[in-house]
């Protein structure tokens, strides 16, 4: 059976469709849909469903996914001892993260990452935090930045505490000056992004009993900082977001200082590989190193 056709599978899922993961590999449609066929065959099992809007896995597709994730991921460990044993270093890392930590910190990382680890390609998966969760946990990614407290089956390895700051229109005032308090952001709307509402903001909100603005149905944090500037409301953002996205607002320390704390997870039952295994220390030493 060729490893192609099972790396074609995992691909197929992770993209959604039969297309894109064709168009991410740089094979035709037909190409991929030849190389499932033949697999299926071997394999004595439908594994996806065809209809006029794609192809997707089947249930019984869904459930061979995992198997054939562990073949591609020990085919991959095997290339990579190998290397290692013959004095060279060779292998792909898979990690995910939110775009804070994509344009504040891994320009520099993935610079010092590939400057000691020429051959190690590092391939990033930029999504929201419960997407960056589902992924490591579904076996796709290798490693990922999360928010703390997350799902028991990670192992973490905690990097920072980032601030949460409330921004505001430009003539928005406080009662106190020079601080938000719940009070003062009910007098307001509160606009929270999908890919911003972690468990930090959660606790936040649901212990001051704030509500959101549900009016506004957004995903980015661009998007709540956008309709802040034209005065729709208040918006509660890490530090690390606001200082890759400066615009015409105020910034406000919130009254109980919380934050978000910023962890670097790896699945459990994942068996860890030499190049996920520095590229975490890469990234530790480097946080350590810029940490205050």
């Amino acid at each position: 059976m060729s490893l192609s056709s099972y790396n074609l599978l995992c691909v197929i899922a992770e993209k959604g469709s039969l297309a894109n993961a064709a168009k991410y590999l740089h094979i035709s449609p037909s190409a991929a849909s030849h190389a499932v066929n033949a697999l299926e065959k071997e394999l004595s099992v439908t594994l996806l469903k065809r209809d006029r809007n794609g192809a997707s896995l089947t249930v019984n597709g869904e459930m061979l996914l995992p198997f054939i994730r562990g073949v591609v991921q020990a085919d991959n460990l095997l290339v990579e001892e190998a290397a290692r044993i013959s004095g060279l270093e060779k292998g792909i890392v898979r990690i995910g993260m939110f775009e804070s930590i994509l344009r504040h910190w891994m320009p520099d990382i993935l610079k010092i990452y590939s400057r000691e680890h020429p051959n190690i390609y590092v391939q990033i998966h930029q999504a929201g935090y419960s997407e960056v969760e589902q992924m490591l946990a579904a076996g796709t990614l290798d490693l990922g930045f999360v928010s703390l407290p997350t799902q028991e089956c990670f192992s973490t390895v905690t990097l920072t505490h980032d601030r949460l700051l409330c921004i505001t229109p430009p003539d928005f005032q406080p009662e106190n000056e020079g601080v938000m308090t719940p009070d003062d952001i009910r007098r307001s709307k509160l606009i929270i992004s999908k890919r911003g509402y972690d468990r930090g903001m959660e606790a936040y909100i649901k212990s001051n009993h704030l509500d959101i603005n549900l009016w506004h149905d957004i995903d980015l944090d661009s998007a709540a900082i956008a309709l802040v500037e034209c005065g729709l409301g208040v918006s509660i953002l890490p530090k690390l977001v606001l200082d890759v996205h400066p615009g015409n607002y105020k910034v406000y320390p919130l009254k109980s200082n919380p934050y978000r704390t910023i962890a670097l997870a790896t699945n459990r039952q994942q068996p860890e590989s030499h190049a996920s295994a520095k590229l975490l220390d890469t990234i530790v030493n480097y946080i350590e190193n810029i940490s205050p």
